[in-house]
């Protein structure tokens, strides 16, 4: 076998162009494949932290809702007591208000009946004298009409 120009020629050939390719071709599409690779990867890794955000988001969303849960049923406790009270007092309070009402009644009854007593004694009074009067009238006797006075007084200191 013999070397001939032509053979040396195609090899020259073939390694320029094996660098030329390599250069222009082969190493921006490996960087191309490299960057898309660790683009992917970065891609993946977000994702993963991502599933790993949401799951912890999921259980901090739950601890969340059940701390509400909570605090509405104590607010709702809280509600039903405070209902309680305020019916006590209200309770409490109308039978105080009640009492005061049949007290005042009782004591404007007790007024009346001394206002009404006063009169029925002014009436008795006056019609006393009238009878006295009368009687004077009619009997102008001394020992009849000290009789009478002594009785009246002796009435009147009675009563």
């Amino acid at each position: 076998m013999s070397l001939d120009l032509t053979f040396i020629g195609q090899i020259v050939v073939f390694l320029t162009m094996v660098f030329l390719l390599s250069k222009l071709l082969y190493t921006p599409l490996n960087d191309a494949m490299a960057a898309r690779t660790r683009k992917i990867a970065d891609g993946l890794a977000a994702a993963e932290a991502g599933k790993s955000a949401q799951a912890d988001a999921e259980a901090e969303v739950k601890v969340q809702i059940e701390e509400a849960k909570q605090k509405a049923q104590e607010i709702v406790a809280a509600a039903e007591r405070r209902a309680l009270e305020v019916s006590e007092e209200a309770v409490t309070k109308a039978r105080h208000d009640g009492e005061l009402i049949i007290q005042s009644a009782k004591d404007e009854a007790e007024a009346e009946e001394g206002r009404m007593r006063q009169g029925i004694q002014k009436e008795v009074a006056s019609l006393a004298v009238l009878a006295a009067e009368k009687i004077v009238e009619t009997e102008l006797d001394a020992k009849k009409h000290s009789a009478l006075i002594e009785k009246v007084i002796a009435d009147g200191v009675s009563a």
